[in-house]
């Protein structure tokens, strides 16, 4: 079983991403069935849905960049009551939009990327390297593509 723990502490999520537990939920779902890691567990994992000035703070405050940005994780991996508790996911609503926009893709393709794309990172995937950056691409473009399928 999948635990996922919303705490949205931006009035404007509930009205800009009206189904955000529906896109954030499939996307977890799929992101852990196709990284199976022997994760055969409970996993818990909880999204800070947030604004680009709190978002700001924490890149701040745990990466020295002041600036904000779409997504950050914060990778647990430890065990507590029976759940692995896999860590917390924060994602900025004003950037998904903005960059959403950009892209050209919509707001809720956008969102099940970011939330891939911090998923893989508590799974343990980063993209320093060109190495890792080639590998993390490829599963998030295949999860992507998965979860396109089954909407």
């Amino acid at each position: 079983m999948i635990e996922i723990n919303y705490n949205v502490d931006e009035t404007e999520w509930k009205k800009k991403f009206p189904h955000f537990k529906k896109y954030i939920s499939k996307t977890v779902n799929e992101t852990i069935k196709v990284i199976d890691d022997g994760i055969h567990k409970n996993i818990s994992v909880t999204f800070l849905l947030t604004s680009n000035k709190k978002i700001k703070e924490l890149n701040l405050k745990y990466r020295k960049k002041n600036k904000s940005t779409n997504v950050l994780s914060f990778p647990m991996q430890s065990s507590f009551n029976n759940y692995y508790l896999l860590g917390d996911i924060a994602l900025a609503n004003q950037t998904l939009l903005k960059e959403a926009v950009e892209k050209k893709i919509t707001k809720y393709d956008y969102l099940c990327k970011m939330t891939i794309h911090g998923m893989l990172h508590l799974l343990g995937y980063d993209h320093k390297t060109e190495k890792q950056f080639k590998q993390m691409k490829k599963f998030e473009d295949l999860i992507y593509n998965t979860i396109k399928k089954v909407k």
